[in-house]
C-alpha cells in the first residue's frame, strides 16, 4: 500500500510567482489494483505521481510505502513501513529502480538504438547479469508480440509499437508498482483499448497500477478500482470498488 499524507508540492515557495500544483492531497493506494488519477491539464495529477514514483519530493507532507518486499529492507521499520519522502537520494534511486516501472506520455525511448536496448537500459545499474536481463527483455518483448522488432532502431516503430516498447521496459526489473503518465495521450481509440487490455493482464499479475489520465478510454474502463478526481491540486472525489 502506498500512502500520501497531507502532500503538498510548491514551486517558487515565498515569491510572488509561487504556484501550488498538489495541495494537501492525503490518499490510501491499494496494491494489486488499479487506480486512475482523472483531471484536466493542471490539475496536479503529473506532479502527484513524480512524487509518488520517487522523482520528486513533495514540498510538505509524507509518503510512506506500506509491506513494499523491495524497497530497501534495511530502511523499514518493523511493521514494513518506508517513509520516501525523507530518504537520501542515493536511496531514493535504488527504490525507483527496483519498485516502480514508469510509462511516461512521450514514451521517452532512445533513438538510434535498438528496442531490445531500450528495453534493457533500466537493467544495467542493478549488477545482475547481462545475459539474463537480455533473455528476460526478450520475453517481454514476445509477451506484447514485438519480439521481431527486437533488432530495430526504435525511430522505425509505429505508435502502438512504440507503446508495448515502452511497457516492456517498465517491467524489466520485475517492479511491483507500474506508474503511467498519460499513456494514451498520443494513441487512437483502438491502440488505447489495446493498453488498457494490457493494464488488464498487468492487473492479473499482481501488480499495482497508478495511471494519470484524461481519457475516458482509460478512467472508464471497468477494471479500475479506484478512481480518483483532482482539481486544482486537490482531490475532489475518490470512488472505490467500481
Amino acid at each position: 500500500m502506498i500512502e500520501l499524507a497531507s502532500i503538498t508540492k510548491s514551486f517558487n515557495s515565498g515569491r510572488p510567482n509561487q504556484f501550488t500544483a498538489v495541495d494537501n492531497v492525503s490518499l490510501m493506494i491499494e496494491p494489486q489494483k488499479v487506480t486512475v488519477l482523472k483531471g484536466p491539464s493542471g490539475s496536479g495529477k503529473t506532479s502527484l505521481l513524480t512524487m509518488i514514483g520517487c522523482m520528486a519530493r513533495p514540498t510538505s507532507g509524507r509518503i510512506f510505502l506500506h509491506g513494499i518486499a523491495s524497497a530497501l529492507p534495511s530502511q523499514q521499520d518493523q511493521a514494513g513501513s518506508l517513509e520516501i519522502t525523507s530518504l537520501p537520494e542515493r536511496f531514493l534511486n535504488d527504490i525507483r529502480r527496483v519498485t516502480f516501472g514508469f510509462i511516461f506520455q512521450q514514451f521517452n525511448l532512445i533513438k538510434g538504438i535498438s528496442v531490445l536496448e531500450n528495453v534493457m537500459l533500466p537493467a544495467y545499474p542493478t549488477g545482475e547479469s547481462r545475459a539474463d536481463f537480455r533473455g528476460r527483455a526478450e520475453e517481454l518483448l514476445e509477451m506484447f508480440s514485438i519480439g521481431r522488432h527486437a533488432g530495430q532502431r526504435v525511430e522505425l516503430l509505429s505508435g502502438g509499437e512504440l507503446q508495448r516498447v515502452a511497457i516492456a521496459r517498465a517491467l524489466i526489473n520485475n517492479p511491483s508498482i507500474i506508474i503511467a503518465d498519460e499513456p494514451t495521450a498520443h494513441l487512437d481509440s483502438k491502440l488505447s483499448y489495446e493498453f488498457m487490455e494490457i493494464v488488464g493482464k498487468l492487473k492479473e499479475a499482481g501488480k499495482t497500477i497508478i495511471i494519470a489520465s484524461h481519457d475516458p478510454i482509460v478512467y472508464d474502463a471497468p477494471l479500475v478500482d479506484v478512481l480518483v478526481d483532482m482539481r486544482d491540486g486537490a482531490i475532489v472525489s475518490s470512488g472505490r470498488d467500481r
